[in-house]
């Protein structure tokens, strides 16, 4: 295995860690037991996206040889499927394998299966012990880190609204193992970088300079430039968080993007990755800061370009989105507050800033930008 490095983050109460290192799945039981996680004569539940059952069955087969007691529940890693059905499913699982307050559930897959497992975790038996196995990009350097859990609802006049019920409840540890990248196709990869370039923005100029320099080699998955990425873009995320656990403060600017990106997202007929929206949203942000005399148009252009340079959208189709449904849904997002939005807007590279009132035009000149029609 190579060189492993670890991010503390320093949450009262709850401390945790972030272990990157390449092999970790392999050593699963190693891992966590160097995180002071056990697993010997221990009960675990483990809880596997279809995707990556490979990944799953390595974890298993790690874990087995350390002598824990291991059964496992795959699941479908899509929207619709992050509901309290899959969570009641998690539960049952549980109760299945017998596990009791000295169990464990880990998980094993994306942001998505981490929220439902997550949220599982928190609310069986009134919370068991966690931990996060991110296995793609965008659970690597944000998903998995921080303990936001939770499950979407059907919103008042159809759709879905994005994670509008869980809870926060921390893994004891998050392992990222780089390997398990290998599994992505091109398209998740580049999503996670979504999130990646918001951490940059939110970190400032040296960052945002990295990945400016290595947007190709990072699309194109090349393993020293995502070696690099992982931990630097991880530990933007893990700061804050150590900051603000229960985002009551600064937690609330890693939402950059996703106030509009969180309303495309589950649009019919649009089939959007997670990160995908959150590159839309980034740049109607962009737009809504340049309108409101935030941002000025070169730093809003350069992020734009960053993102295409990633290989992620910046526009909706034509005539596939109205902007009215845009903004019905940004009235459901779990930020708003006294029915007013809060939007996370860019006013530099380094600097964010969470904006809450009449931001009408802007955001009518965001949604214009992303190519949202009337």
């Amino acid at each position: 295995m190579s060189s492993s490095t670890r991010i503390s983050i320093e949450i009262p109460g709850s401390p945790t860690s972030l272990v990157v290192a390449r092999g970790a799945i392999a050593r699963l039981a190693d891992t966590l037991t160097e995180s002071l996680v056990s697993v010997n004569d221990r009960r675990v539940l483990l809880v596997v996206d279809r995707n990556v059952t490979a990944l799953g069955a390595r974890a298993a087969a790690s874990l087995a040889a350390a002598h824990a007691h291991v059964s496992a529940i795959h699941l479908d890693a899509t929207e619709a499927q992050k509901s309290l059905a899959s969570v009641d499913a998690i539960w049952h699982a549980a109760l299945a394998a017998r596990l009791d307050r000295g169990g464990l559930i880990i998980a094993v897959g994306g942001g998505l299966v981490g929220d439902l497992a997550g949220f599982a975790a928190a609310s069986y038996l009134r919370g068991i012990d966690f931990v996060q196995v991110p296995t793609t990009l965008l659970a690597m350097v944000d998903a998995a880190i921080g303990g936001k859990t939770g499950i979407n609802l059907a919103i008042p006049g159809g759709g879905l609204g994005k994670n509008l019920a869980g809870a926060f409840w921390q893994p004891k540890v998050t392992v990222a193992d780089a390997d398990a990248l290998a599994t992505l196709p091109p398209r998740e990869l580049r999503a996670g970088l979504a999130e990646c370039i918001k951490h940059a923005v939110i970190a400032g100029e040296p960052r945002f300079a990295a990945l400016e320099a290595d947007a190709e080699r990072l699309c194109a998955g090349d393993a020293a430039a995502l070696d690099r990425l992982i931990p630097t873009s991880a530990a933007v995320k893990a700061e804050i968080v150590s900051r603000d656990p229960f985002e009551r403060g600064d937690r609330a600017k890693l939402n950059l993007g996703h106030t509009f990106g969180h309303a495309i997202e589950t649009l019919p007929g649009l089939d959007l990755l997670h990160g995908e929206a959150v590159a839309i949203g980034m740049h109607a942000a962009c737009r809504c800061a340049v309108v409101d005399g935030l941002l000025d148009s070169a730093t809003s252009d350069r992020i734009v370009r960053l993102i295409a340079r990633c290989g992620l959208p910046t526009t909706l189709p034509p005539g596939r989105v109205s902007a009215e449904e845009i903004v019905r849904r940004m009235g459901f997002d779990k930020k708003a507050e006294g029915g007013k939005l809060r939007l996370v807007l860019p006013r530099a590279i380094g600097t964010v800033t969470i904006e809450q009132g009449d931001h009408a035009s802007g955001v009518a000149a965001g949604i214009a930008a992303i190519g949202a029609g009337r």
